[in-house]
């Protein structure tokens, strides 16, 4: 999964997590809390496109 993915995965988590928490429907808010999560994991993640990214970043 790329980097914009991972974006928009943190962008609709936090999102959810915000109505959530709004409308106190903790279930919600958890879910967009472990949704922000994954898409911060997900830009972690080396693309798919540059595999030796993450070896350069380590040199």
């Amino acid at each position: 999964m790329g980097k914009t993915k991972g974006l928009r995965e943190r962008i609709v988590g936090r999102a959810r997590q915000a109505v959530g928490e709004l409308i106190g429907d903790q279930d919600l808010h958890d879910d967009g809390k472990a949704q922000a999560e994954r898409g911060r994991d997900e830009q972690g993640q080396p693309s798919e496109l540059n595999p030796l990214k993450k070896l350069k970043q380590l040199t």
